[in-house]
């Protein structure tokens, strides 16, 4: 089903997610949601944080980095464990809609983290680089309560968010 996505500044983008105990109903239900609803939005990724639920859930469209259209990934109590490099590029964010700006990550980033695979979960370590370690890391900093924007120098974060909100209240008048 696809969900609402949360809005900046909605306060649920900001809480800590908490860590999936077990997998049941209520899991598996919100992992289908979180993939339709980043598919509909045509996102790269998406946190259960962005639709409202406060679970350490992210899904990842993989088809992205593999070529195989409609491939979703689903991870379950993901964290960053390694990191090195540096890469910027530029980042959006379905709960900032329009608003890109370059944020300097990681280039290489390795997550731990329980796959949702056939309705099971199964332990892996994903080594990722460029595009696919920026999504990741992006999708776990949601379930961690930050946003891309705080990789920003607060005074051009004052800015952009400045600039984005009217660029929203001028899209609402129309």
């Amino acid at each position: 089903m696809v969900r609402k996505v949360r809005i900046y500044p909605d306060p649920v983008l900001r809480e800590v997610a908490r860590p999936v105990e077990e997998l049941n109903e209520e899991v598996l239900r919100l992992a289908e949601d979180l993939v339709d609803t980043m598919f509909a939005h045509e996102g790269l990724g998406l946190s259960a944080n962005q639709i409202g639920e406060l679970l350490r859930v992210i899904a990842v469209y993989k088809g992205e980095f593999t070529g195989r259209e409609d491939e979703a990934q689903v991870l379950v109590n993901p964290e960053v464990v390694y990191h090195e490099g540096e890469d910027v590029d530029e980042e959006g964010c379905l709960s900032f809609p329009g608003l890109y700006f370059d944020v300097k990550r990681p280039y290489l980033a390795v997550v731990k983290a329980l796959e949702l695979r056939d309705g099971k979960l199964v332990p892996v370590e994903i080594t990722a680089t460029g595009l696919y370690a920026r999504v990741l890391q992006h999708e776990i900093d949601h379930i961690n309560g930050v946003l891309y924007i705080d990789y920003l120098e607060p005074k051009e974060r004052i800015k952009k968010l400045r600039e984005w909100k009217e660029e929203q209240r001028k899209k609402l008048s129309v």
